[in-house]
């Protein structure tokens, strides 16, 4: 703070301090003190929404080549150099009042060659359940089968 000082700089708030040991961890600390030098910097406050924010882009349906009644089924999504495998098993290995969620997975390598060495990783990629994406389409008011088109709203945001 004195080096600081001496080169003319001021204070605004307190140093913030997390700690993992709080009942909900670093944010306990950080919960506090983001407010008050928000505040201190002239930050105006979030306003409480109970809807969530306006979405940065355009969502729209699209018929490809002018047939409204095309629909598009897409592929099982499959980063490339990977490989499709079935898990059997997943399972939560620590107590359910544990805070981290550390999982034990089996994964059936009988139909997929999976050639793995001590040490090597295993990447996995998971698909929301057909429910919840059906949840979603009726929400959005779109058809899980239909060609959508992104238009990006927020000129600040970057892809």
């Amino acid at each position: 703070d004195k080096k600081l000082e001496a080169c003319g700089a001021k204070r605004v708030g307190e140093m913030g301090i997390g700690d993992a040991c709080d009942e909900d961890g670093w944010e306990t600390g950080y919960t506090a003190w983001l407010p008050e030098t928000l505040s201190a910097l002239g930050v105006a406050a979030e306003e409480e929404s109970s809807t969530p924010p306006e979405p940065p882009f355009r969502v729209q349906e699209v018929c490809p080549d002018g047939h409204p009644g095309l629909s598009v089924t897409p592929p099982q999504l499959c980063p490339p150099g990977a490989a499709l495998a079935r898990i059997v098993e997943n399972r939560r290995l620590p107590p359910s009042d544990y805070e981290r969620d550390i999982r034990h997975f089996v994964i059936d390598n009988t139909e997929v060659d999976l050639p793995f060495n001590l040490g090597d990783a295993v990447g996995l990629y998971p698909q929301n359940l057909p429910e919840d994406v059906e949840e979603a389409l009726a929400w959005f008011n779109l058809q899980g089968d239909k060609p959508l088109s992104l238009t990006c709203m927020d000129e600040t945001a970057s892809a």
